[in-house]
């Protein structure tokens, strides 16, 4: 046990979360499917995780919450990914960075947005500024970032401490 403690406390184990591509620690769910699902004997470590599921459910709560703030400000548009889009406008708020904007097509890093004629791209980047300096959107992407920082912070603090107290305890 001892070996598996210092492997996860060196090699942090993170799932991904879908749509924003955030990494967050492995959640109880996660661990359950790893190498490391004994450390759940461990009660301390065990009830560490329940808030790092918390903070997940949280955090996935957030992002839907972004989607709908879109989907009501994009309404209607046929040819759009709006999960790509969410990802864009979270990065570029939180981030920085700008859309690849084509004859027929607007992208970010590698991901398709939209495609259309031209028309429709310029009215579609029209209501992306308009998104991108909404507060309330702005408000969401500050607390899915806060959220996931508060995340990594409570592992390297809580989840650490309770699997080195159960070693010192062994």
């Amino acid at each position: 046990m001892y070996e598996l403690i210092n492997e996860y406390l060196n090699y942090a184990p993170y799932e991904t979360l879908p749509i924003l591509e955030l990494r967050i620690p492995c959640s109880t769910e996660c661990i359950t499917k790893s190498k490391y699902k004994e450390l759940l004997q461990i009660e301390s470590f065990k009830s560490q995780l329940e808030v790092v599921d918390s903070l997940k459910d949280l955090i996935n709560y957030k992002i839907s919450n972004l989607l709908e703030e879109i989907s009501v400000k994009i309404k209607n548009l046929e040819n759009i990914n709006i999960g790509n889009l969410a990802y864009s406008i979270y990065k570029i708020i939180e981030f920085g960075g700008d859309y690849q904007i084509g004859y027929d097509t607007i992208k970010y890093e590698d991901k398709l947005i939209f495609t259309g004629n031209f028309n429709e791209i310029m009215n579609l980047n029209k209501k992306i500024e308009k998104i991108l300096s909404d507060q309330n959107v702005k408000s969401i992407c500050d607390e899915i970032k806060y959220l996931v920082e508060s995340l990594w912070e409570h592992f390297d603090k809580n989840i650490r401490r309770s699997l080195n107290e159960s070693q010192s305890r062994a």
